[in-house]
């Protein structure tokens, strides 16, 4: 005779087995932390290459199907030939379709990354080597600038002097103790040092290739692997529960590919309209301004700020009139970026407001430090996201309303039924607050009260 547990009894069982993983996951996280970072630094590490062709080829996902909607389906279809994803259309030609477009993705990635090397970034190389002769230059106009500035304010002069004292004494410590014994030449150091960076650069160069060669089996492959997660996620859940998780993966693959997508985009029209802005306005080094506040403009809200005093800190080390006049043109840029190109461009792709931007990025830089800037807020937005549909599923099972405006003027909700800020009938749950301290001090009521009214006209 078999023993066949129930339903519920099934339920328990996997309950307290999730449920003592957790303890468990969190025993290790609390008491062994440390050597859990450290676990998964180094398997990070390792990945480091599929983590590259992953990242790579989500970015590349749109461009290539640009190429396909836009180019060549319309030619194949010309041909009467149907290459969509529905059964019944040509999975050779989809397929072959597929390799003409990741190998025009491809090509376009590759010049790309040719015009940036050849062009942009010899210039930038350039600049930096010019900006560092002329550093000397630079240091002397501004003692003299400074010196004509604090001559008629000595007591600042003197604090200023005392704080380039203590920072030299302390970059001059730094140097001597940490710096000079690395620098110091002999065999033994000089094999090392140069063994250490020979294995980086194989390493870099080696997951540089298999992030190439990753992107393209992922661009190749995405439908399959969404096609796996259907199939994984309506085998373990109910058809509904299913339906949600992958509507929730789809909202983050928008969010993150609208977001990210589109701050790249702006981001690369903003340090065009720059460079153009910098060369009519004969600033000097246009084009490592530009690149400066074309990189800092894809970190959402500081970015703008960000590369805006980098480029002002680079101009006034050669003349403060030209950074004072780059100043006004970056304000300008922004303006037309945050009020007009960002909104064309991004539209409302994560939904949080301002102070939740802010929030994000805080939180997220303080994690991940740059890489946090970049993914905080559509990873916030997506958190965002399901908290709120959550509570709005909570809501409809409890038979109240999901719409936020009807919870302004909400005092509290009494057998279903919403009780209002403004009818001052409703007292419950500190709906009516006390005078503040503010008001009764200075509150003066000249008019008697009625008994001590009474009482003078009975004396009458």
């Amino acid at each position: 005779m078999k023993m066949k547990p129930e339903k519920n009894q099934v339920t328990w069982a996997i309950t307290a087995f999730v449920l003592s993983v957790c303890v468990m996951l969190a025993y290790y996280v609390i008491f062994k932390g440390t050597s859990l970072a450290k676990n998964l630094s180094q398997i990070v590490d390792s990945l480091s290459g599929i983590i590259i062709g992953i990242v790579l080829a989500y970015i590349l996902i749109p461009l290539m199907e640009g190429i396909e909607h836009r180019i060549l389906i319309p030619i194949y279809k010309k041909r009467n030939i149907d290459v969509s994803i529905a059964a019944t259309a040509d999975h050779k030609k989809r397929a072959q379709m597929r390799k003409i477009s990741i190998l025009l993705t491809m090509t376009v990635f590759m010049l790309l990354l040719y015009s940036l090397f050849r062009v942009i970034i010899p210039q930038l190389v350039s600049s930096i080597r010019e900006i560092a002769a002329n550093l000397p230059v630079y240091r002397d106009y501004i003692d003299e600038y400074s010196n004509l500035f604090l001559a008629n304010n000595p007591d600042l002069q003197q604090f200023i002097d005392s704080q380039l004292d203590s920072y030299y004494a302390t970059l001059s410590s730094y140097v001597t103790q940490k710096v000079m014994p690395v620098l110091k030449v002999n065999a033994n150091n000089i094999v090392r040092y140069a063994s250490r960076s020979f294995i980086s650069g194989i390493k870099v160069v080696f997951d540089l290739v298999v992030g190439f060669i990753v992107a393209i089996y992922v661009l190749n492959s995405k439908e399959r692997f969404t096609t796996k997660g259907k199939k994984m996620a309506y085998a373990i859940f109910n058809e509904e529960n299913a339906n949600e998780l992958i509507s929730g993966f789809r909202f983050a693959n928008y969010t993150f590919q609208g977001f990210v997508g589109g701050k790249l985009v702006d981001s690369l029209i903003i340090g065009v309209i720059c460079y153009i802005g910098c060369m009519l306005l004969k600033l000097p080094y246009p084009v490592l301004i530009s690149v400066v506040v074309g990189v800092t403009n894809i970190i959402p809200f500081f970015g703008p700020y960000i590369g805006g005093g980098v480029g002002a800190l680079i101009l006034v080390l050669i003349n403060p009139v030209s950074a004072l006049v780059f100043l006004i043109f970056v304000i300008i840029l922004q303006q037309f970026d945050g009020n007009i190109l960002g909104p064309t461009i991004l539209g409302n792709s994560t939904g949080l407001s301002s102070f939740w931007v802010i929030f994000a990025i805080t939180l997220f830089g303080g994690l991940w430090g740059i890489v946090g800037w970049l993914v905080g807020v559509p990873i916030f937005a997506v958190f965002y996201a399901l908290v709120s549909r959550i509570t709005n599923v909570l809501l409809t099972k409890k038979g109240l309303s999901t719409v936020s405006n009807e919870y302004t003027d909400l005092a509290y909700i009494e057998y279903g039924e919403y009780k209002l800020l403004s009818d001052k009938n409703n007292t419950k749950h500190n709906a009516r607050k006390n005078s503040s301290a503010f008001k009764k001090l200075f509150h003066f009521n000249f008019q008697p009260k009625k008994n001590e009214k009474k009482q003078d006209d009975s004396t009458k």
